[in-house]
């Protein structure tokens, strides 16, 4: 005999799942829970940085540091900027978007304010 019920309610459930996985409220919320995602935004509030300085200055490992920033700039949390000095090698810089954020929660749905950081130069 099948339970219609436990069928309708792991339906239910899967489709929370796969909406998570879409939604992009979701990713931003995800980021902004992670530790070293918020320090890093933090730190490139003020003025942008390279991926090295920020690797240094967080204490992380570099490839920690890429893996965050494409998670940010997935999310839109971050500008960056390209510079070619005279040498030829291309250097990305990051910076924060935002330079505050507000998260409440109601009936299991985040809701999420950003404040713009001004200082974000194009």
């Amino acid at each position: 005999m099948i339970d219609y019920d436990i069928i309708f309610l792991l339906i239910k459930k899967s489709k929370v799942l796969l909406t998570e996985k879409y939604d992009i409220s979701q990713k931003i919320f995800k980021e902004l829970v992670n530790l070293e995602s918020r320090y890093i935004l933090f730190s490139i509030m003020k003025h942008p940085k390279s991926i090295q300085d920020i690797a240094k200055e967080q204490k992380i490992p570099t490839s920690t540091a890429y893996k965050k920033m494409a998670s940010l700039e997935k999310c839109a949390l971050i500008h960056v900027k390209n510079e070619i000095p005279d040498d030829g090698h291309i250097t990305k810089y990051y910076q924060s978007k935002i330079k505050d954020v507000e998260i409440s929660i109601s009936k299991f749905e985040p809701t999420i304010r950003f404040s713009k950081n001004n200082l974000v130069k194009k």
